[in-house]
């Protein structure tokens, strides 16, 4: 095999389904980081060496460092190509988290070219018609209950912190998302909730790795989508039904944020540009939501167990 095609394929990440190729110092493990536990709780499905002869828009020149530090970023060089040149010590929870989001951060940029959305602060569920629930929700607002709520009675927990989505066909689909669950220990006492964990942060938050848990293709249609804001105290669930110019507000929200460095990362986000087609891409996707979630898209009010209930046991 000719020796730049054998380097094409060890040098790529594929997350969420977009490729991007790297460059630079790598042989001291810089790539293996993204597939720590810690990067794969933000990163959807990191697989390396998948192999960039299938295509990729991004390429990042990485060299050894302590601090991470972007030294260079041009977008869409040739109406294509973003291009960065970084200096990052490799991966690691507490020590180098920088690298996990700024990739993150360009694979979303990537991904938005080609119309698949990295949706932030988000968790995706299939139910019993094997249909996904959408979970949108800023930090601390029941994401992770409502995952670890449905894993524990045996539904298909799609996605855990960011999740992928594309129109095909005409739908709404999930096609990646995160698959490590990390939840408060509290929360499983309150809902009595017995399930099984494989690890501990530092700071006593238990891990669940359901990449390890489920060996199912991440592919379902989007039957509805609920902004939540739930908490242990609250009452019974209160469903708002979302209409008109808010849709697109929310949508634009969780959809765009990762691109435009509203998920923070040291020494501070990259602010990404929209390209001609980012902008053809984003408005497609959220005029198809307003067009076809108005009564599919809720805010939801109320304490975990009622919400989960609502949304996976009613007829």
């Amino acid at each position: 095999m000719d020796k730049e095609v054998v380097r094409m394929l060890q040098n790529c990440v594929l997350v969420g389904g977009v490729n991007i190729r790297f460059e630079g110092e790598l042989q001291d493990g810089f790539l293996q980081g993204f597939q720590h536990t810690f990067s794969r709780r933000y990163l959807p499905e990191p697989i390396l060496n998948e192999g960039c002869l299938s295509g990729y828009n991004s390429i990042v020149e990485r060299y050894r460092g302590i601090e991470f530090k972007v030294l260079e970023s041009k977008y869409d060089v040739d109406g294509v190509l973003d291009y960065f040149k970084v200096v990052s010590d490799i991966p690691q929870p507490y020590l180098n988290e920088s690298p996990v989001f700024f990739l993150l951060q360009v694979a979303a940029r990537g991904g938005a070219k080609i119309g698949r959305f990295f949706l932030t602060d988000s968790v995706a569920v299939v139910d019993s018609n094997g249909e996904a629930i959408l979970f949108l929700g800023y930090p601390h607002t029941g994401k992770s209950t409502i995952a670890l709520m449905a894993y524990s009675k045996g539904f298909e927990v799609l996605s855990t912190e960011n999740t992928v989505v594309e129109l095909r066909e005409g739908k709404l689909h999930v096609v990646g998302g995160t698959k490590v669950l990390v939840y408060d220990p509290w929360v499983a006492r309150v809902y009595n909730i017995k399930e099984t964990f494989s690890e501990e942060t530092k700071h006593g938050y238990r891990v669940v790795d359901l990449a390890k848990a489920t060996s199912k293709a991440v592919d379902a249609e989007v039957r509805s989508i609920a902004v939540l804001h739930s908490a242990v105290g609250c009452g019974n669930a209160s469903l708002v039904p979302v209409k008109g110019r808010k849709i697109t507000k929310i949508l634009w929200y969780f959809t765009t944020a990762l691109i435009k460095g509203v998920d923070f990362y040291e020494p501070n986000p990259l602010d990404m540009p929209f390209s001609t087609n980012i902008e053809a891409n984003l408005r497609t996707f959220l005029s198809y939501i307003v067009k076809n979630y108005e009564g599919k898209i809720f805010e939801v009010f109320g304490n975990h167990n009622s919400i989960f209930n609502e949304f996976f046991f009613k007829k």
